[in-house]
């Protein structure tokens, strides 16, 4: 495993020394709004989109408020995706942002509040922006609590709520009663998402909807999908030949996991292969006269990359597969350096 780790160590040098080009926020951050439901799949890479790009720190905006801390919580794991689809450290935080709908004012509201304000018409007598519409999500509102209000608990549900603010010093008598009356709350308003089809994560224990037949909630679900997801890609690093049964066997995933795994380790190498040949090729470009040195190092190292990546997609040590899959990664880097040379990109 020694020629891995010095493959990422040559990756990452190459990273390092990318031009301005590679820098470029602008250009990063159209990137990362051009894939960013390939990146971020699920509800979230649907109801989020990234708006801009700055020092390192990613500002990302929310439309949802339901997954709001849902995708706060999960923002480690944003990074780390975005990170990696890029193929180096170029985000160094996220700051989700989240979007209020309520209509903005327009220069009619600034004219009403300005006659409010001169006297000349009672606050309040206009409504400015959608009265209507802020009516309706009121009544909506209201018709919410009325029904968790009416919602009556049992008596041994009320007991364990009174056991439990007993235990509390009587010195604090007063915060008790008011733990008590946000307890009675919080318990009917559990009892009623229960009987509007809201189950309990297994996991977590809050409260979800469910979307199919799903036992966790979706972060639950998100974190156990990439907890076996790493311990997957960590088994293949270390035993490229590792066939799936014993992989999905050891790891207690799935084929689905095995192969996917296989196919981003893969993705990854080749692209730090990419990247090391640009990289060589720009050398050569500023140091002619050295041109036979630089390509007798590096011819080297991109036989390493290429078994690599050959160890991680077929998953075989066969000299005439690894010789068919040689000639294809070599095809492929051929042409992505010229369409990359010809048009002056890097990605």
């Amino acid at each position: 495993m020694e020629g891995i780790k010095d493959l990422k160590n040559l990756a990452l040098e190459a990273i390092e020394k990318r031009s301005s080009l590679l820098k470029n926020e602008k250009y990063i951050l159209w990137k990362i709004k051009k894939n960013w439901k390939q990146i971020v799949s699920g509800p979230i890479g649907e109801k989020t989109y990234p708006k801009s790009l700055f020092n390192g720190n990613l500002v990302v905006v929310i439309n949802d408020g339901v997954i709001y801390h849902t995708t706060i919580i999960y923002a480690e794991n944003i990074k780390k995706k975005v990170n990696t689809f890029l193929n180096g450290k170029f985000l160094e935080s996220i700051e989700f942002s989240k979007i209020n709908y309520k209509i903005k004012r327009d220069l009619l509201d600034e004219l009403i509040e300005n006659e409010e304000n001169r006297g000349t018409i009672r606050t309040g007598e206009i409504l400015r922006g959608n009265g209507r519409e802020k009516n309706r999500n009121i009544d909506s509102e209201n018709k919410i609590v009325e029904k968790v209000r009416d919602i009556v608990l049992l008596p041994e549900e009320v007991k364990e709520i009174h056991e439990n603010i007993d235990k509390i010093d009587k010195k604090y008598e007063d915060i008790a009663r008011r733990l008590e009356k946000i307890a009675i709350k919080l318990k009917k308003r559990e009892k009623y998402l229960k009987n509007n089809g809201y189950i309990e994560c297994e996991n977590c224990k809050i409260l979800f909807l469910q979307e199919n037949s799903e036992k966790m909630c979706f972060e639950c679900r998100m974190n156990e999908k990439n907890r076996k997801f790493q311990k997957m890609a960590d088994l293949i690093r270390n035993k490229p030949y590792i066939s799936e049964k014993q992989a999905v066997r050891m790891t207690n995933t799935d084929k689905s996991t095995y192969y996917k795994a296989r196919d981003i380790l893969a993705q990854q190498t080749y692209n730090d292969m990419l990247y090391y040949c640009l990289e060589k090729n720009r050398e050569i470009s500023l140091n002619e006269d050295y041109e036979f040195e630089i390509r007798s190092e590096s011819r080297e190292d991109v036989e390493r990359f290429i078994k690599n990546y050959v160890d991680y997609k077929i998953g075989s040590d066969n000299e005439e597969v690894f010789k068919v899959e040689r000639k294809w990664a070599l095809r492929r880097l051929r042409k992505d350096m010229k369409f990359r040379l010809e048009n002056n990109r890097r990605y």
